[in-house]
């Protein structure tokens, strides 16, 4: 019996082409969906900052005006999660929000607070932070993305931007977007 060499180093040759093939887009598919889970939690954890930090402005709006607790679980749950996905630079911004809170925290939770030109300084500090918070993490989910110049809450901008309507804290305080 002659072997034909030929055929055989052909056929190995295909069949170790087609393992190889499939590892390879074995390992750049697995490569792929970790890259979409990692960007998801991130925008996950993202989100969490920006709806945890303004549920934490209003709480500390209604606690210095009714004497309302302020529930710091679900904030510190979000800050935990950026830690654990976030970029270094989404990180930093979460910290700035925080220190925010940390800086302006007891006055309103204490009711020492001496009148609403303090709410209004602590207020557009805070929404400083988280606008500079929801651009560094736009920036990090798409560097396509052009930066905002105002955050999300119904209020009037911060200096330098476009004027909406103006609605006064005290007529928002009954409403869900009490700033």
């Amino acid at each position: 019996m002659s072997v034909d060499w030929a055929t055989t180093i052909t056929t190995v040759g295909g069949v170790a082409a087609t393992l190889i093939g499939v590892v390879a887009g074995s390992l750049l598919t697995s490569r792929t969906n970790r890259m979409h889970w990692s960007r998801d939690k991130q925008i996950d954890a993202c989100s969490a900052i920006v709806a945890e930090s303004t549920r934490i402005q209003l709480a500390l709006r209604r606690a210095w005006k009714h004497g309302d607790s302020v529930d710091w679980v679900p904030w510190n749950v979000a800050l935990g999660t950026i830690w654990l996905v976030g970029s270094p630079a989404v990180v930093e911004a979460a910290a700035r929000i925080d220190e925010v809170f940390w800086k302006y925290s007891d006055q309103f939770i204490q009711q020492t607070a001496s009148d609403e030109q303090t709410w209004g300084q602590a207020r557009d500090q805070m929404e400083a932070a988280r606008l500079e918070f929801i651009n560094t993490a736009r920036l990090h989910v798409d560097p396509q993305h052009t930066p905002l110049n105002q955050a999300p809450v119904a209020r009037p901008p911060l200096p330098g931007a476009r004027q909406p309507a103006m609605t006064s804290d005290s007529d928002r305080e009954t409403g869900a977007d009490a700033a």
